[in-house]
């Protein structure tokens, strides 16, 4: 399976797309994970890693894929599902494929990924002036609540809502990570985390602000 086949183009178009998601990629009645995805997949859950023409692959049936999703989103992974969108047919070359579900540790609402005796905790963590902002919610049951803390208590403070909460899934200020080594340390060390970037504008606090009265109707 050479990497300029026109199946495996297509593949790195989608994987592009999915960012740091481990890309599930339907093929027959398998999905297929290929290069680093293959590699970390199969050390996770055990697969067997081949090769064709260089290529690192494993595979899973696709009738055992929630066994196997339910399994890396305990290990703090997100998994895009890839899905073929047409049938195979005489004269066709690919077959149509795209990315049909986004499955993060944070995010899930199917009951089969669920703990149903703890909450299943996304938290938002950000800085405005000299304060370290905290929000957390529980999708599977709609419980939001924000706070927030002197800067200078940040790290004691995060410390505090993790043991509380046990999050399996952060969104962070991307200067955060970036500029404050107390808070990517202690980031680091939480094991089976998604820790998602994003920049700081998406920060803002008048736009954040908005879009809370909108969503709760205020």
């Amino acid at each position: 399976m050479p990497a300029s086949t026109p199946m495996m183009l297509q593949y790195k178009r989608i994987k592009e797309k999915s960012g740091n998601a481990v890309l599930f990629f339907r093929l027959g009645d398998f999905y297929e994970m290929f290069e680093e995805d293959a590699k970390e997949a199969s050390r996770l859950l055990g697969l067997t890693l081949t090769q064709r023409n260089g290529v690192p692959m494993c595979g899973i049936p696709y009738h055992a894929s929630q066994t196997y999703i339910a399994k890396l989103l305990k290990f703090g992974k997100k998994i895009a599902v890839c899905e073929q969108l047409t049938e195979p047919g005489r004269g066709k070359t690919i077959v149509e494929r795209d990315i049909v579900e986004i499955i993060s540790p944070g995010t899930v609402l199917q009951e089969e990924f669920l703990d149903k005796t703890a909450n299943n905790f996304l938290a938002a963590v950000g800085v405005y002036k000299k304060s370290l902002s905290f929000s957390y919610v529980d999708s599977s049951t709609g419980d939001f609540f924000s706070t927030s803390y002197p800067y200078k208590e940040r790290v004691q403070a995060l410390k505090t809502e993790f043991q509380r909460l046990l999050p399996r899934e952060i969104i962070i200020q991307d200067s955060l990570l970036s500029e404050d080594a107390d808070i990517a340390r202690f980031i680091d060390q939480q094991d089976s985390l998604l820790v998602n970037r994003f920049p700081d504008w998406s920060f803002d606090i008048k736009q954040s602000a908005e879009r809370l009265k909108r969503h709760f109707g205020m």
